[in-house]
């Protein structure tokens, strides 16, 4: 276990400093930029430290999710807190550290299913064509080929979303999708408006290219309208960034008309609304997306990875016509191109059905999950949706959310604070996000439910002492 040095100051009359639990968390990224602390170093343990530093333990799991939420340390269940490898933010999924026995809800991660028949197919299909085959293996326009464009959004608009094959361009996924949205359309000092609780892969790229993030306040269906409004006019903000459909992490669902709204401000301000729509080929039916109602004041964002297979990385964008210069010089300043074998691929199970097999099953197998979770947590304050990978649960007003997120993991139930997702500046919700399609079985999935069940029942104050 690695000691750590971390130096207090406290708060006087005379000396205004930041909260104990952002400067130890400024300790530990100081630490780790001056190499103090290495990739992989073992952290004390949330008690041992606060007894060095002579603070509460609440403190220290206040600045270990700030840590976390940074991308600089990641807490494994039954093992500790590490520093996380270089470039390897904790929001991220690492499938070999999980074992199948492991009840992590931290993960929104489709359900492990067994694609290994329809993938070989597909590559055997695409291997019995030696002249395209041979044409895959060459560069090709940023855009992608213009065939698998083709396909990809025939398919997407048999779903009711109406994008353009000649506007689309495929991207490594939608963390790539909404990486080059900032590289393309904002520089560092602008300003960039999210949801008053959002998609930490994309507060970590804010934070990356030096954007400055404001939050909005959200309501039952979504970012408010007249909070909007007021953001837009105080802060002149280059683009707005949302999940309509299964917001992440609320699970909420903007309705017709707020999505009306919502594009009307949009236009009265000049304001581009990017909308993540990662999530919006898991509900069987849903509002209409934005970029079918403005597809000139919607950037569009969409990707395979929670409906086919996250290892394809393959995601889409569509941008306002104006826009499309600027798109296809980011992408190929980034990337030169999406690799055609892997559209190649995900057009083969299109063609063949196993895509919307293997829709079909990933949205049985959440239905039949999220009725577990209704079963064992219903009577808590909990949203969520039949086909969400994940459910957003309130906590009861006698735990603290540090004191909460400790306590499960001490019972081995990994969860994710809602600090976790709070913009800079954000009152932190009493909330965690439980990514209820990450563990294996549904067995492993019962059992984490009662245990946060029987944790949620519990005033610790006066039933135990952590």
């Amino acid at each position: 276990m690695t000691i750590m040095n971390i130096v207090l100051v406290p708060n006087t009359s005379e000396h205004k400093s930041d909260p104990i639990y952002r400067q130890v968390a400024d300790a530990i990224a100081q630490q780790i930029d001056s190499g103090q602390l290495q990739a992989g170093s073992k952290l004390p343990t949330h008690r041992a430290l606060a007894d060095q530093l002579a603070v509460t333990v609440g403190t220290v799991t206040r600045a270990y999710a700030e840590a976390e939420r940074r991308g600089l340390i990641e807490a494994r269940i039954g093992a500790g807190t590490y520093v996380c490898q270089a470039n390897q933010p904790s929001w991220v999924y690492n499938y070999s550290e999980q074992e199948e026995e492991e009840c992590n809800f931290g993960y929104n991660i489709p359900p492990r299913l067994d694609r290994s028949d329809m993938l070989k197919q597909a590559m055997a299909n695409i291997a019995a064509h030696p002249e395209q085959l041979n044409q895959m293996m060459l560069y090709q326009d940023p855009q992608g080929l213009t065939e698998h464009r083709d396909i990809v959004c025939n398919w997407l608009q048999q779903k009711g979303f109406e994008l353009d094959p000649q506007r689309v361009h495929f991207t490594s996924g939608g963390q790539h999708a909404a990486q080059l949205v900032l590289a393309a359309f904002c520089r560092s000092g602008d300003t960039v408006l999210v949801e008053h609780v959002s998609y930490p892969g994309f507060l970590s790229l804010a934070r990356q290219q030096q954007i400055s993030i404001k939050p909005v306040e959200m309501d039952e269906e979504g970012l408010i309208p007249a909070s909007l409004e007021a953001a837009c006019r105080l802060y002149q903000p280059r683009i707005i960034y949302s999940t309509p459909t299964l917001q992440n992490p609320t699970t909420v669902t903007m309705g017709e008309q707020r999505r009306q709204d919502i594009l009307a401000i949009c236009q009265q301000h000049q304001v581009l609304f990017v909308e993540d729509d990662v999530n919006g080929l898991l509900p069987t039916e849903r509002p209409t997306p934005m970029v079918n109602i403005d597809s000139e004041q919607v950037i569009h964002i969409g990707g395979l990875s929670k409906c086919l297979a996250p290892g394809l990385r393959l995601g889409y964008i569509q941008v306002p016509t104006r826009l499309q210069k600027r798109l296809n010089a980011a992408l190929h300043n980034h990337s030169l191109m999406i690799s055609p074998l892997l559209t190649g691929i995900a057009c083969e199970l299109i063609i063949s059905g196993d895509a919307d097999r293997i829709l079909h099953q990933i949205r049985t197998d959440i239905t039949q999950r999220q009725q577990l979770v209704a079963q064992h947590l219903g009577r808590f304050d909990i949203q969520h949706s039949p086909h969400s990978f994940h459910v957003w649960l309130t906590l009861p007003d006698y735990w603290l959310l540090s004191d909460f997120v400790q306590a499960a993991n001490q019972q081995g139930v990994v969860v994710k604070s809602g600090e976790l997702f709070s913009p800079p500046g954000s009152t932190i919700p009493p909330a965690i996000r439980l990514a209820i399609s990450a563990p294996y079985t549904h067995r492993k999935l019962e059992q984490g439910l009662l245990i946060l069940s029987e944790l949620l029942e519990k005033d610790p104050i006066h039933d135990f002492t952590l």
